[in-house]
Parts: C-alpha cells; sequence; structure tokens
C-alpha cells in the first residue's frame, strides 16, 4: 500500500489518521474507514471502498492500492472523492485521475 504525500482526509478520518495507517499497516479491519484510490477499471475515475475489502484475495489482486484519500463514513468518502475530482479539474481541465496522480506523488507505508 502506498499513501499519497499529500493526503487528502475526511473530517472524520483526520484526527485518527496516524492510528488509521498504523492498523493499515498491520492489515487490520477498521470500521467505516474507507479508502480512495484511482480506479482499477479504465474508464473509471476512484475506487471508494471499505478497508477490510483488501483482506479478501479475489479483491486486493486486482485492486489499485495507491491511497488518495481516506474517509470515516461512506457518505464522507463520496464527498471526498468529490472534492478530488474537482480538484483535479480545476487544476488540469479534465479528469485524467491517473496522469494527475504519479507514481513520485506517492510513499510506501
Amino acid at each position: 500500500m502506498r499513501w499519497y504525500r499529500n493526503l487528502y482526509l475526511g473530517p472524520g478520518a483526520a484526527p485518527h489518521i496516524e492510528k488509521i495507517r498504523e492498523k493499515a499497516a498491520l492489515k487490520k479491519v477498521m470500521a467505516g474507514v474507507y479508502y480512495i484510490t484511482p480506479a482499477s477499471v479504465q474508464g473509471n475515475l476512484l475506487d471508494i471502498f471499505h478497508n477490510g475489502m483488501l483482506r479478501q484475495t479475489l479483491f486486493s489482486d486486482g485492486q489499485c492500492t495507491d491511497v488518495i484519500g481516506v474517509a470515516e463514513g461512506r457518505m464522507e468518502a463520496f464527498r471526498l472523492a468529490g472534492r478530488i475530482i474537482g480538484d483535479v479539474y480545476e487544476e488540469t481541465g479534465g479528469f485524467d485521475i491517473r496522469s494527475y496522480f504519479q507514481s513520485e506523488d506517492f510513499m510506501e507505508d
């Protein structure tokens, strides 16, 4: 798992981000914590998924694990994804999420 250097955080997740990252490194499931990543499927913009999904081999084998944002709760995750897409559009005038977030913008656990 790699983390975006300027990680987007929902207001519910922000105060707990260090604990979230520690538990993520230990592969622990956290109730209500959602990750936002570049889409795993061409044609989509972002993926939003509960952190526990990464424990499922079938899911994790195909899932991009470059985390752009962390949210607490589904609604917060949806709002945060909207903010990310809006920021990319403002900066670039387009929606090419994969090109916007470069590999060097991420760091390992």
